[in-house]
């Protein structure tokens, strides 16, 4: 089977929100046998004065600080993956971020969010959403989960057993459902296809427009989830799939905890500015309010910079 991930890229602000993010880089690296390179950024302030003399003491602290706690997290993830690396960097977080993950071709982001909401997020964004909005390759992030989520759900393994896939059958989600496929398949992981049927909404002159609701178009979207896993099983593949009437974001985190998931997986167009601010975003939604690891597949493939390996690299990363 096909390794579809070999060089991957861990971002890390030292947060506690970095903490289950590391830990998953780790198994991922290892279980994929993959190249992994830590990345810190040392983000410059808005308003500072670079050239102020008190300003550059306070950046070359700051930078001292990281480098230290870089090179003793190095040595932590070297006793593991011995030949990872380690980069520190200056400037946006999300920039480097990518800028570094397309210098290296990595095919695979993984970093830590923050779980920011409300008036928080609006002042100091979302690295994370905006390293998915730009990267190159998929991104893997892992929510700092909040006691409440703890004690309400199971023991999530940084190796999904596993994997929700929702799906409305545009481009972008079948090709999540690529990515997934070879996820489980190498992880040996179960998955779970999600089709939420969104409620009835009316015009503004009072007609019914929502095409999903009728029962032929009901029995097609079953027909394909059927023929979907279907051929997941007859690969050998532990595969179901669920109808669930209501918002996509509620059926996505439902099926979640009912199946007791260990990661989502899903397509996202990647659109910035105001085509985002005015589509809307269901993975957004997720990401924001998921407890569990959301996985971000980019849509095209291959525009925005994921690299496709050489068919005779391909054949070459295959599981013994």
């Amino acid at each position: 089977m096909i390794k579809f991930a070999t060089n991957i890229l861990f971002a890390t602000d030292f947060s506690e929100s970095a903490g289950p993010a590391f830990c998953h880089s780790l198994e991922w690296a290892t279980g994929l046998d993959a190249s992994l390179t830590l990345v810190n950024v040392q983000s410059i302030q808005l308003g500072i004065d670079v050239d102020a003399s008190v300003s550059q003491r306070f950046l070359d602290e700051q930078r001292e600080r990281a480098k230290t706690q870089l090179d003793r997290l190095l040595t932590e993830t070297r006793r593991q993956v011995p030949s990872a690396a380690a980069q520190h960097l200056t400037g946006m977080p999300y920039e480097q971020i990518c800028q570094i993950a397309r210098d290296k071709h990595c095919d695979l982001i993984i970093m830590g969010t923050h779980g920011w909401s409300g008036i928080d997020r609006v002042l100091f964004g979302s690295v994370a959403e905006r390293v998915i909005a730009h990267a190159p390759c998929p991104v893997l992030s892992i929510p700092l989960r909040k006691a409440e989520d703890i004690a309400a759900m199971h023991t999530l393994s940084p190796i999904p057993r596993h994997i929700i896939l929702p799906l409305d059958f545009s481009e972008c989600s079948l090709e999540a459902y690529e990515f997934a496929v070879q996820i489980a398949k190498w992880f040996d992981s179960a998955l779970t296809l999600v089709y939420a049927i969104e409620p009835l909404t009316y015009s503004l002159d009072f007609t019914l427009t929502h095409p999903l609701q009728d029962k032929a178009n009901r029995k097609k979207m079953q027909d394909r989830l059927v023929e979907l896993t279907e051929v997941l099983i007859k690969e050998g593949m532990t595969a179901e799939y669920e109808i669930l009437e209501k918002p996509a974001m509620e059926a996505t985190l439902e099926t979640s905890t009912t199946r007791q998931a260990d990661l989502i997986v899903m397509g996202t167009h990647g659109r910035k500015g105001l085509s985002k601010f005015v589509m809307g975003s269901i993975t957004g939604k997720v990401l924001r309010h998921s407890p569990y690891p959301v996985l971000t597949v980019k849509s095209p493939k291959f525009e925005g910079g994921h690299y496709p390996r050489p068919d005779s690299e391909q054949t070459a990363n295959v599981k013994e």
